[in-house]
């Protein structure tokens, strides 16, 4: 009988074979911490009286919450990170490097079969390349860092199952909506949701969205049986439960305030008008969603009394952009290009909306005050919809605009 990857790989790095809610003592091969973490964590690493990491090359300190820093007592967390770094060995991706569930990837820090810990709750993104990822909190962040190991419950699994292909004007976080929609805040509570695709349905970035969105659901992980090499033997029989999703029956999707699990089409909210639209962080920065909103603004203007913000999920990402033409394409439309960090996602830096004004975003959350004003209307959708919104100044279907 195939074994559900989470139970494979907490077997593999515990040295016991595994079962569904069995506790076990794991070894992680990476451990990462962002700036919004990183006094808790460093906290801690004094409560316990050392500086010594057992595997300093699978610890990452990453600046992307707080990029740049906005105020005096960020700039300090900044520089306690830069200071344990230098004094661990740890790894540093310091300010424009990237949000910590991008960049970690590019550099190639994390492998199909990896145990990789996070102390944010979209750690579950890596999923996309084949790892066991989860969230943790501050003080398991600061034990694993300095142990190497932590301690897990053996989640139960379940299969989603994609079949067909997108339609035009839908990416993979419409995918990612779709599933709010339908598992709601619990549908997979402490589940490691394995993701099926055949061939070409679904890319990387949108396995990448979709498993971002995962942890929305309650799952403890998603990972995607492509990227993880797929099971030798076949699907597993001990999944508790099994999603059969036709990617042809989706449509473009809105997720409309204030939680992401409340879900309409976009045809139902078309004509609100928008005053702050956003491309970017950890759920829609990829270079494929540059790709899409860049198709949608060539030749074409940010509408007047509209913002448009861009923020590239990593440099490499920024890079790739750059030498493609998009960052020139999406300028000469008037967006303003932000650094690769989280950029207004959190509400923490680089645009706060105002009272009453609604803002459309490819971020993942859109609870009340997520961007920094509890006054504000957020509006989740992909990096397709929000450009054709910014470019009418309203929330349009990009259907209409791919027409033309």
């Amino acid at each position: 009988m195939a074994q559900p990857l989470a139970e494979r790989i907490l077997s593999s790095r515990s040295g016991v074979e595994c079962q569904p809610n069995d506790y076990v003592s794991a070894e992680v091969d990476l451990v990462y911490v962002t700036d919004a973490a990183a006094s808790s964590v460093l906290d801690r690493f004094d409560q316990l009286g050392t500086d010594t990491l057992a595997y300093p090359n699978r610890v990452a300190l990453v600046m992307d919450h707080y990029i740049p820093a906005p105020t005096a007592e960020m700039a300090e967390v900044h520089r306690r990170m830069r200071k344990f770094s230098h004094q661990t060995g740890c790894l540093l991706t310091g300010e424009g490097e990237g949000i910590c569930h991008q960049v970690l990837g590019d550099r190639g820090l994390i492998q199909p079969g990896d145990l990789v810990v996070g102390a944010d709750s979209h750690t579950v993104t890596y999923g996309a390349l084949g790892a066991l990822a989860t969230g943790i909190g501050s003080t398991d962040a600061a034990i694993a860092a300095a142990s190497g190991r932590l301690w897990f419950r053996v989640p139960e699994s379940m299969g989603l199952h994609f079949h067909g292909l997108l339609a035009t004007g839908c990416t993979g976080r419409d995918v990612a909506l779709y599933l709010n929609k339908i598992m709601g805040p619990s549908g997979a509570d402490y589940l490691s949701v394995e993701m099926w695709t055949n061939g070409e349905g679904l890319s990387a970035d949108d396995l990448s969205a979709i498993a971002n969105t995962s942890v929305e659901w309650g799952a403890k992980a998603a990972i995607s049986v492509r990227a993880a090499q797929n099971h030798p033997h076949g699907i597993p029989s001990n999944y508790v439960d099994e999603l059969e999703v036709d990617l042809t029956k989706i449509s473009p999707l809105v997720a409309v305030p204030h939680t992401p699990h409340n879900v309409v089409s976009v045809q139902e909210v078309v004509d609100r008008k928008v005053g702050f639209c956003f491309v970017g962080t950890c759920a829609g920065g990829t270079l494929t969603d540059l790709r899409f909103a860049a198709k949608i603004l060539r030749g074409s203007q940010v509408a007047q009394n509209t913002r448009l913000f861009v923020a590239p999920a990593s440099r490499q990402v920024y890079e790739h952009a750059l030498h493609e033409g998009l960052i020139e394409t999406l300028v000469a439309a008037g967006a303003l290009i932000l650094p690769p960090c989280c950029g207004p996602c959190c509400g923490a830096v680089n645009g706060v909306p105002a009272d009453s004004e609604t803002v459309i975003s490819t971020a993942n959350r859109n609870y009340r005050g997520r961007m920094g004003n509890a006054n504000a209307d957020v509006y989740l959708a992909s990096a397709l919809t929000v450009a054709a919104s910014a470019v009418a100044g309203r929330i349009t279907d990009p259907r209409e605009v791919m027409k033309e």
